[in-house]
């Protein structure tokens, strides 16, 4: 099958360009986004798991607390 050259009007190609040129700075806009909520997400996923630390040792505390009042004092 031979290749029959396609014949495209210039301000049609120019138009073509053009809209390729908007959608690779879209493109790029878009990853940029997606870089910026992963580093949201994880700024977001260590601030929970200190949270979770700091819950863990308050009921530690507690806990420890709670003991030392219940035993009878010799």
């Amino acid at each position: 099958m031979e290749k029959a050259p396609v014949f495209v009007k210039v301000d049609e190609y120019k138009s073509i360009l053009e809209l390729l040129e908007t959608i690779k700075q879209r493109l790029d806009q878009a990853r940029q986004l997606l870089a910026k909520v992963n580093e949201l997400k994880q700024q977001e996923d260590q601030q929970i798991e200190t949270w979770a630390r700091d819950i863990e040792d308050v009921k530690e505390r507690i806990a420890s607390v709670d003991k030392s009042l219940l035993e009878p004092q010799a």
